[in-house]
């Protein structure tokens, strides 16, 4: 199995990228808090309370620990080496730094599987293991969409405002979220399928591309086969020999998802809503389906313009712009600040060449 190869992120591109994300947020987020601050504005600041924001930061850290612990049990349970969990959530913030930042290309995925070797993970198995902590979400996101259907169907029990922002969410996510799971059937049921499919789109995309714009689709080629393979593999072996290990992994990786989720629920408790907790979470898990897809840095636009259709929602318009704010701050800025000191560190060391990935 071809292993992974060093991951070729230049500083530079990590700058711009962290440049458009932070000021493009920036901006952003002061155009809304513009229009929507009022005069209720500033008692709800004030209501919100200290302990809230303490809140939101302890279960933004639970949300990465659960993670921690998915990747701890996928790689423990499978390998000979152990994976403390220092160790774990520093490259699991890493890779959150680097997937948020540069997300057309993926960059998450060789990355982590590239730091997992370093700690001693055979090569083709980190990939294997990084892939399937990738596809569980999509996944999930693929049953929240029936589930959402389901319930749409019967009757909503909502606000009239968030059924009319699950009419627009739904059809919209569920394009991202189909393509996933489809990805997940082909590569785990029919790998010769998909790798004649890999084959025939890159041969489309390279007769209309020219230079080093063909050069990287043969690349990327290259290297989604090789991970469709390892994970085709690797979820085989789990699914016969570690179907506990599979089993508990992926409870992990699904919580992780729904505790980000929960954040923005405490926001929305801060604010004075008091209403079911189902409808929240269900519209937000539509949502993050479209932000995973989305190919600016950290979501950017789509992220901020998806989050105030949530909100305005449930939350009367006066803190709308807040509670996007906070989320940004939250869900984003805390924990890329986090990843991005640590892949600094990293950078730092190397000097001026791409990132290389030694522990």
């Amino acid at each position: 199995m071809t292993e992974p190869r060093e991951p070729s992120l230049e500083r530079s591109r990590l700058r711009n990228a962290a440049l458009v994300f932070v000021l493009g947020s920036v901006a952003i987020l002061a155009g809304v808090l513009w229009v929507t601050t009022g005069a209720g504005t500033w008692s709800a600041i004030g209501a919100f309370g200290v302990w809230l924001i303490a809140a939101l930061l302890a279960v933004e850290f639970v949300r990465m620990a659960l993670e921690t612990l998915g990747l701890m049990v996928l790689v423990n349970g499978t390998q000979d080496v152990r994976l403390g969990f220092r160790h774990a959530l520093a490259l699991t913030l890493e890779s959150y730094f680097i997937g948020q930042l540069i997300p057309a290309t993926a960059a998450g995925v060789p990355y982590q599987a590239y730091l997992l070797t370093r700690r001693g993970v055979r090569a083709g198995e980190a990939t294997a293991v990084v892939v399937v902590k990738g596809f569980v979400p999509g996944v999930f996101f693929f049953a929240v969409l029936l589930a959402t259907t389901v319930l749409a169907a019967l009757g909503w029990d909502g606000p009239r405002a968030s059924l009319t922002f699950l009419k627009i969410v739904g059809p919209i996510s569920a394009l991202p979220t189909v393509f996933v799971v489809t990805l997940f059937v082909l590569m785990l049921a029919r790998p010769a399928l998909f790798d004649r499919l890999a084959d025939r789109v890159s041969a489309f995309l390279a007769r209309r591309l020219r230079g080093r714009a063909a050069q990287r689709v043969e690349e990327a080629r290259v290297l989604i086969e090789d991970e469709s393979h390892a994970f085709h593999e690797a979820l085989s072996a789990l699914g016969s020999h570690k179907r506990w290990t599979l089993v508990w992994g992926v409870l992990l990786v699904v919580l992780a998802t729904v505790t980000e989720f929960v954040v923005g629920l405490v926001i929305m408790w801060g604010f004075g809503y008091r209403g079911s907790v189902v409808g929240p979470l269900l519209l937000q898990a539509l949502l993050k389906s479209i932000l995973a897809a989305s190919p600016t840095p950290g979501s950017l636009a789509v992220g901020e313009g998806g989050y105030i259709g949530f909100f305005a929602a449930y939350l009367p318009s006066h803190v709308v712009g807040l509670s996007v704010v906070l989320w940004r701050i939250v869900v984003y800025f805390a924990p890329m600040l986090l990843g991005g000191a640590l892949v600094a560190r990293r950078l730092g060391k190397r000097g001026s060449a791409p990132v290389q990935t030694g522990a």
